[in-house]
């Protein structure tokens, strides 16, 4: 057993990290002892590791352990950027402090952006929480998962692609998948064990890069590559325009009299770059207090 003491700068806000996950039937959260557990695939090898706020306000610190040694640099690595543990928030204050959002920031700053253990798990999350509310997206993706994906720990590994390219559409209709969105998770999953989409091509692209790789794949649109940006590659400078969260916290926020549109959205990006993704997360998170 080795363990690595992970020291985020401050502030880094545990309550909303460990609030946001608890979310996710998926996730293992301990609130009471502040424990995570992460399910990682490392060199083809699925490990699960714990995570652990030992730290204080003042001082904030994770503790990181795993079983296997040969795993322990690519673990830590992960879940730094995970959980965002290498977050600058007083960079992230400054950029704002002086803008007509500083009183947003200043409410959830220390709030990290908060990851997928890999861009596969975000595609086909992503795939799935489409166009529903979240309460469902949580209970289909949960569905998905313990049916045809792996328990370790306690931990859930999502079914490998090999697994869900023979499903049949119906399989996933039992779940109550709609039909289209069972056909794109299986689609996606054929491309990906034919090898004609390439996942991990996607870390070393641009954000525009990234787009046009995706797009094109059945079912996946503009909405699904931004939040792959965000949460699967972790990018720092992403706003899902066409979110209604996000349209609707603007909204709320600077009390329009309309939900913005997408394009309008994309004109606040402009003054958010390059931490909009934290603005994004900021957003959501003033929907729910």
């Amino acid at each position: 057993m080795w363990t690595e003491k992970v020291f985020p700068q401050k502030p880094y806000d545990v309550d909303r990290l460990f609030r946001r996950l608890s979310m996710d039937p998926l996730q293992y959260v301990d609130d009471d002892n502040k424990i995570l557990k992460v399910p990682l695939r490392i060199k083809r090898h699925k490990g699960v590791y714990s995570v652990q706020f030992i730290g204080t306000d003042e001082q904030p610190c994770f503790e990181i352990s795993g079983k296997d040694e040969n795993t322990k640099g690519e673990a830590v690595t992960r879940i730094r950027e995970m959980f965002d543990l290498q977050m600058e928030p007083c960079s992230i204050y400054t950029a704002f402090r002086k803008t007509n959002i500083s009183s947003l920031v200043e409410n959830y700053i220390g709030m990290p952006l908060i990851g997928e253990p890999d861009v596969y798990s975000a595609l086909i999350k992503n795939i799935i929480h489409q166009q529903l509310n979240m309460k469902f997206a949580y209970t289909l993706t949960y569905r998905f998962v313990s049916r045809y994906g792996t328990e370790m720990d306690h931990a859930w590994f999502y079914p490998q692609p090999e697994v869900v390219s023979k499903l049949k559409v119906e399989e996933l209709r039992e779940l109550q998948f709609s039909k289209r969105k069972a056909e794109y998770v299986i689609g996606i999953a054929k491309k990906i064990v034919s090898g004609d989409l390439d996942l991990e091509k996607l870390y070393t692209l641009t954000n525009q890069e990234v787009y046009e790789e995706l797009l094109p794949v059945r079912g996946v649109g503009p909405w699904t590559v931004e939040c792959v940006l965000l949460f699967g590659l972790r990018r720092k400078d992403i706003l899902p325009a066409g979110d209604v969260g996000i349209q609707n916290a603007i909204l709320k926020w600077y009390q329009l009299s309309t939900k913005p549109t997408k394009e309008e959205v994309k004109v606040y990006q402009k003054n958010w770059s390059p931490y909009s993704s934290y603005i994004s997360m900021y957003l959501w998170e003033s929907l729910s207090g």
